[in-house]
């Protein structure tokens, strides 16, 4: 079963080998092509978001997209991580949203299978009455105003919470 939710953010990794790491993961489990370049559901070949890999920096960059599964391995990214920070959200059966981000443990040479990453859920109810979405309840509106509800909430939460990226790494549709 796909988990569906969109996902933002980078990760800065203390070694070279950190980073080659993740980058296999990612190319083995099909987000990452062999150059590097994001491949989603919507996008691929041509269409692919630009490579989001700064090899001298050590960063890694998710250019802001809809990706199905990356969220279920999102802690692991953070293996080997010395900044960074993951923006995620979700209306794949649920209602949710979260920020990850490393814990000094992440960046240890050798990380163990202690907590690596910090993980703050975000109230999208607060979130949409800080904003005044209002609140719906789902079968109170129909699913069609529920639905848009939800994507105003969530296009408020990553205005508010996702990280600025590098724009030589993310192309100017991206940003």
């Amino acid at each position: 079963m796909s988990f569906y939710a969109t996902v933002a953010g980078y990760i800065q990794y203390r070694s070279q080998t950190f980073l080659d790491a993740a980058l296999d993961k990612l190319r083995h489990g099909g987000w990452l092509d062999t150059e590097n370049r994001w491949r989603t559901d919507g996008r691929s070949g041509e269409d692919a978001h630009p490579s989001s890999v700064d090899p001298e920096n050590l960063l890694l960059v998710v250019p802001s997209d809809l990706y199905r599964n990356l969220a279920r391995i999102s802690t692991s990214l953070f293996v080997g991580a010395t900044d960074g920070v993951l923006v995620i959200s979700s209306v794949d059966g649920c209602f949710d949203a979260w920020v990850e981000r490393p814990l000094p443990a992440a960046a240890a040479p050798d990380p163990t299978t202690d907590a690596i990453t910090s993980i703050e859920a975000v109230d999208l109810e607060a979130l949409a009455r800080k904003y005044d979405l209002g609140v719906k309840r789902f079968g109170a509106s129909t699913p069609v105003e529920y639905a848009a509800w939800q994507n105003r909430v969530l296009r408020a939460f990553h205005r508010e919470f996702d990280p600025k990226l590098p724009s030589n790494l993310t192309g100017p549709d991206f940003e």
